[in-house]
């Protein structure tokens, strides 16, 4: 493992987490940065974004492994960056979501949101990824090759 990225939300996915990078000897690298966990009301979740066993709904807390993958030709929604992939499970409730078929997990960027009533503004509610600013999403990619690149781990923990 080159990089462990920690990351952090509130029990209320309403509100913004953060995100850490730390290198291989455990120092930070990147960080805090915010970061959101929240996925969508959809109908298929029966209007609720907390059932994160279900698709596109908030990101599952536990581990994952980690590893960039290329960047998206839909900048509106990834951000024009690559992005980062949580897969596969390894614990926790990441595991129990992987198992009952939820996949294609990212931190990526994406277009802000534009609503600065929202709790998570200025950060835009997924289906289901860590949301992080296109800036920020340089940032962690780039610290990410810094620590050497190849596969790591996130820890998703809610406070």
């Amino acid at each position: 493992m080159t990089y462990r990225i920690s990351a952090l939300f509130p029990k209320d996915r309403n509100k913004q987490g953060t995100l850490e990078l730390y290198d291989s000897t455990e120092t930070l690298i990147l960080g805090p940065i915010p970061a959101l966990g929240r996925g969508s009301n959809l109908p298929e979740n029966g209007g609720d974004h907390t059932q994160w066993k279900l698709q596109k709904a908030d990101t599952p807390t536990g581990e994952y492994q980690t590893t960039i993958i290329d960047a998206s030709s839909d900048v509106s929604t990834y951000g024009p960056y690559q992005r980062v992939k949580l897969f596969p499970a390894i614990m926790g409730n990441a595991k129990i979501a992987e198992d009952n078929g939820r996949k294609d997990i990212l931190i990526h960027g994406g277009d802000p949101e534009t609503d600065s009533k929202k709790g998570w503004y200025p950060l835009k509610a997924t289906y289901g990824c860590i949301r992080v600013s296109n800036e920020d999403q340089k940032k962690l990619i780039e610290a990410i090759v810094v620590c050497g690149g190849g596969r790591g781990k996130i820890m998703i923990t809610e406070i």
